[in-house]
């Protein structure tokens, strides 16, 4: 009777675990704390996000070198700032299979302009970005990820 209680126990215990789990194990990409951007009403700013794969994968570079492949994506809001343009790093080439794949392993950096509206009201903010990728190791790919960024903003 107590070990069949016992094991409807483990059961049920896997059975909660495995979701919360597997998303713990969807976040092979981390971002470092964004630096505050002090920009003035009209004026513009660029902020470095510095990124870093976990050891033992890679995400596929924002020109991925097939259709098929998900390429990585920065997104921002629309407020309080105008996000411009996105510049990613250069990419490396990665031998997987017999594909040679366009990727980012490591840290790496993007670089994002913005541009702080004349009109903007002056205090604190914060901009949210979207990070949109793929992670794999050499064996596998994972299903594609977001990761959500928050910078904060003090605006003159």
């Amino acid at each position: 009777f107590w070990a069949t209680k016992k094991q409807i126990l483990c059961n049920l215990l896997v059975c909660v675990s495995l979701p919360m789990a597997a998303a713990a194990q969807q976040n092979k990409i981390v971002a470092q704390p964004a630096d505050q951007i002090v920009i003035k009403r009209g004026g513009s700013a660029t902020e470095k996000l510095h990124l870093m794969t976990l050891p033992g994968f890679h995400v596929n570079s924002d020109k991925p070198n097939g259709e098929y492949i998900i390429p990585l994506t920065l997104k921002w809001a629309a407020e309080p700032l105008q996000a411009g343009a996105v510049g990613y790093p250069k990419p490396e080439t990665l031998k997987v299979g017999g594909e040679m794949l366009s990727v980012f392993t490591g840290s790496f950096v993007i670089e994002s302009q913005f541009r702080a509206p004349a009109n903007a009201p002056a205090g604190p903010a914060t901009i949210t970005g979207k990070i949109h990728y793929q992670a794999c190791n050499t064996t596998m790919c994972f299903r594609p990820a977001t990761l959500e960024v928050h910078v904060p903003v003090l605006i003159e």
